[in-house]
């Protein structure tokens, strides 16, 4: 038999009006992390102005695929996420949508798993891993090599809390500059002489050198950012559809020390530098703080780390040496200063 149409749309209008929608839609909301973003509208537009209009179309098809409640919430939201990670760079895909929890084989032959929670997309919920041999193995030659560089002892136990810890130990006393120089001295420290010459040489900026370099990059460090995943992408200096964006899940460095300026300083401008200054092939990171994911693009040249929006953004809740967090402007006391136009400066 065929509904009333009056019946029908008494019930539309019943459920809209419910008090329980605010909540749920609040609840959505709320999902998307404990980091704020620091004078978003103005980077909003400043990533607009610089995305070419194929990233800008993917913008709209990313927000129109939501699903939260209703069209209008679901939109606002989806262009929210998506300006989350492009703070960091422009061009950045949206935010992993929320799914069931589920167990990941990654890394060395698969060895290392990662089990994922229900809401994994939600910035306090936690990826618990289980180590493999191999990974361990990688974890303490590297913390070694840190526990060398800023001479202290080594961990007498191979963990990631102990890892974690190290790193902290490498911040402590230091300055952005003095941060990120260990690291960059470090990977520098792994290459036998002429390396960087040979590499030059052997990997240029081509298809083939950034999607190979992808495809490395999703074995080699998965014992230190977990499950990784490699992306099709524009968004590349040569204009062209490659295989060269490496999609990290949940960043397993990033939501155990929940520091936002360990992986702007250690991480994103260290690595950044070194693939750039030493091999001489381009690399944009962009890390999520919201959703503690992140993205690796290689073959795109990063903007000058100064007027990097990566910059703007304050303390995360849950690192330790947390200060002002959720005070409006203030970013991460660990960073640099920001010279760019998200902060209202002309340079």
């Amino acid at each position: 038999p065929r509904r009333d149409p009056r019946a029908r749309s008494s019930m539309t209008s019943a459920m809209t009006s419910s008090p329980a929608v605010p909540a749920l839609r609040g609840a959505c909301r709320d999902a998307r992390g404990t980091s704020r973003r620091i004078g978003s509208p103005l980077r909003a537009a400043a990533s607009s102005s610089r995305e070419p209009a194929r990233h800008a179309s993917a913008r709209e098809t990313s927000a129109s695929r939501a699903t939260c409640l209703d069209s209008p919430t679901t939109a606002s939201q989806a262009r929210r996420g998506v300006e989350a990670r492009a703070s960091s760079s422009s061009g950045a895909g949206s935010i992993e949508p929320p799914r069931a929890g589920f167990t990941e084989p990654y890394s060395f032959f698969n060895l290392a798993t990662a089990e994922f929670p229900d809401d994994w997309g939600n910035a306090r919920a936690k990826v618990r891993y289980d180590d493999s041999v191999l990974d361990l193995a990688l974890m303490a030659w590297f913390s070694r090599k840190i526990a060398t560089a800023i001479d202290v002892p080594p961990p007498e136990t191979v963990t990631y809390d102990a890892f974690i810890s190290l790193c902290f130990l490498q911040m402590r006393g230091r300055d952005f500059n003095g941060q990120r120089d260990i690291t960059f001295d470090i990977m520098t420290s792994l290459m036998p002489p002429g390396g960087d010459l040979m590499f030059k040489a052997l990997f240029p900026t081509n298809k083939f050198s950034l999607e190979l370099n992808a495809a490395i990059t999703k074995i080699v460090f998965a014992w230190m950012v977990g499950p990784m995943e490699v992306r099709e992408t524009f968004d590349n200096d040569l204009n062209e559809l490659l295989r060269s964006q490496v999609h990290i899940k949940k960043c397993r460095w990033l939501q155990e020390s929940g520091c936002t300026a360990m992986c702007a300083n250690m991480c994103k401008t260290a690595t950044q530098d070194f693939f750039g200054d030493v091999f001489g092939l381009p690399l944009t990171i962009a890390p999520n703080f919201e959703d503690k994911s992140c993205d690796f693009y290689f073959g795109k040249t990063p903007p000058p780390i100064e007027r990097d929006e990566a910059l703007t953004f304050g303390c995360n809740a849950l690192c330790k040496t947390a200060q002002d967090v959720d005070v409006p402007n203030v970013p991460c006391h660990k960073l640099r200063p920001y010279e760019g136009e998200a902060r209202g400066t002309n340079v």
